[in-house]
């Protein structure tokens, strides 16, 4: 899948709707926001990675004081920071500030919005449809950001072989502590 001139691969698969019962609803809903998450963490890196290029003498305790401020920032106060560091084509603005008003929306008024839907059958099927395309928008948004991140990261030598690595170990780490 492209978006602009951004190739983004393939996305994982939605789930399908099965019952449309209450307990779906709320499954769906984690995954938008797992996804919408996932965009948003995403931003974290891409803004980390613009601001280590400017200051590229950092030592392990300004890394991470500069990590955990920009972490502790929103997804709208990460976007403006990366409009200003980078020139983003309109239709990738237009993606990212319509992701940012759907996470925001979906934390804060999805289920105000939505709240006599849960009455019936037929209202959950459309909450569960809204959910779908807000899991899509965000995953996309997602991969996006994180293609872009790629072309700061490798300057320091991180690419998708090393994230790879990276990952593999922490499950190791993962499995060892679950097995302990």
């Amino acid at each position: 899948m492209k978006i602009g001139d951004i190739d983004i691969g393939e996305l994982k698969p939605i789930p399908e709707l099965e019952l449309g019962d209450e307990k779906e609803v709320f499954a769906f809903y984690g995954l938008a926001s797992f996804n919408a998450q996932c965009a948003e963490k995403s931003l974290v890196n891409f803004a980390m990675g613009y601001r280590l290029v400017d200051n590229s003498a950092l030592n392990q305790e300004e890394w991470i004081e500069i990590y955990d401020g920009l972490n502790s920032n929103t997804f709208g106060r990460l976007l403006g920071q990366v409009k200003k560091q980078v020139a983003l084509t309109d239709e990738l603005l237009v993606l990212l500030n319509t992701s940012l008003k759907k996470r925001n929306w979906l934390a804060h008024d999805f289920f105000y919005d939505y709240a006599v839907h849960m009455s019936d059958i037929d209202g959950r099927v459309e909450m569960i449809e809204e959910l779908q395309s807000l899991i899509n928008l965000f995953q996309i948004a997602d991969c996006v950001i994180e293609k872009l991140s790629q072309k700061v990261w490798e300057r320091f030598g991180i690419n998708e072989e090393w994230l790879q690595r990276e990952m593999e170990s922490q499950f190791r780490e993962y499995q060892s502590a679950k097995n302990a």
